[in-house]
């Protein structure tokens, strides 16, 4: 029987109740007691609630003083290979002809530059932007060095723009594309293992040894803000398998690191009825507990928190972050307290509002029918921007 460590949490967003409490004037102490009495949640559990409710506040603090403001989504779905837990939209570049990527990248960028006049009409500013994927590296340095040109196009937010590139692979990760990017982002080297066999299994193509070369080469050339994301559950890896591969990644000193409890999806391969024998409840909370202490150890602290459905051991994804370099964009769509607009096959834009139903709008996943639908999904999301802002 799997242990409720969220009692009667169920959602995705379990830290959206303590935030609710500390808004209301209780104490952090009272927020923990009650979470524990009258949800039933586990007391490490509550604690880490109101620890990443309170930061987030604190962080958070300077979006809530304005309604100019929104964040930003760019899809970008292709990779080299589909890893076999992925449920994204994602397309492997071994099916897919690079006339088509190139295609694909010049309506992307049509998308972008419409929203661009839809903004400016409306007086608003971008305020973070996230490009993920699939693995956005994946692109040619003349298509990245043209996305990169769009965005910084876009009315930004000048205060504190924050711009995020996930570079997921490290065989992705030449030095030609790493040069086309800022050396202010905030850039994702993101693993998933530190053990050659599971990035195998998994259906990765490059080695850990990859990996420290790409991220000694990042730091060489002056990135200062590198998140690594972990995936508790692969194939084959107990709880000492993964504190491993958390030691590896910690000796590489990266600003933060998102750890991921596996989710069985019913979009990926092992979730389609292929077997994969993963850890057993006992053993995810040892891996839990072992990296916590590792993080807590080497000066870094939980800025966002969410949960999946069918998550392993009814855990969570956690981010961890020194202070500083948190993912304002992570904690903004977590969240839902800011709207995100999406671009690209397979985003999705939210629309926050206090006092109606939330309008919602999904680009489709499908790279080619997202093309042919473009000037539609443009003038789709056009409207719900416009209605939206009218009615704050």
């Amino acid at each position: 029987m799997v242990k409720k460590l969220y009692g009667s949490l169920v959602g995705v967003r379990p830290g959206k109740l303590a935030d609710h409490m500390l808004a209301l004037g209780f104490a952090p102490r009272e927020v923990v007691h009650r979470l524990c009495l009258e949800r039933e949640v586990d007391p490490l559990r509550a604690k880490l609630l109101v620890e990443v409710a309170l930061l987030q506040r604190e962080l958070l603090a300077p979006f809530a003083a304005t309604q100019d403001l929104v964040s930003l989504y760019i899809g970008i779905p292709f990779c080299p290979s589909r890893c076999a837990y992925c449920s994204f939209a994602s397309h492997s570049l071994d099916k897919y002809r690079r006339a088509e990527l190139e295609r694909y990248c010049e309506g992307l960028v049509h998308e972008i530059s419409s929203l661009g006049t839809q903004l400016r009409q409306l007086g608003l500013k971008v305020a973070t932007c996230y490009i993920g994927g699939g693995t956005p590296t994946t692109l040619a340095p003349r298509e990245l060095s043209s996305l990169l040109a769009a965005v910084r196009a876009l009315p930004l937010w000048e205060s504190a723009f924050e711009l995020t590139v996930e570079a997921g692979r490290a065989d992705t990760m030449e030095a030609e594309k790493l040069d086309i990017l800022p050396r202010d982002i905030r850039l994702a080297i993101n693993p998933q293992s530190m053990h050659d066999a599971t990035l195998t299994a998994i259906g990765r193509s490059h080695t850990v040894e990859q990996v420290r070369e790409k991220y000694a080469l990042a730091r060489t050339m002056g990135f200062d803000n590198i998140n690594m994301d972990l995936i508790v559950g692969l194939p084959g890896e107990d709880a000492q398998a993964v504190r491993y591969s958390m030691a590896e990644v910690l000796d590489l000193a990266p600003d933060s690191v998102t750890l991921h409890m596996f989710s069985r999806k019913r979009a990926s391969r092992f979730g389609g009825g292929e077997v994969w024998q993963t850890m057993d409840d006992t053993e995810a909370y040892m891996a839990s507990d072992l990296t916590t202490e590792m993080l807590r150890q080497r000066g870094l602290r939980p800025y966002y928190l969410y949960r999946q459905r069918a998550i392993l051991a009814g855990l969570e994804n956690i981010g961890w972050a020194r202070p500083g370099k948190e993912c304002l964009y992570n904690m903004l769509i977590i969240g839902e307290s800011q709207t995100i607009i999406g671009v690209g096959a397979g985003a999705t834009s939210i629309f926050p509002l206090k006092t109606t139903e939330w309008e919602r709008h999904a680009n489709p996943k499908d790279a080619k029918m997202y093309l042919d639908r473009l000037p539609q999904l443009v003038a789709e999301k056009g409207r719900l921007l416009s209605e939206w802002r009218s009615k704050l």
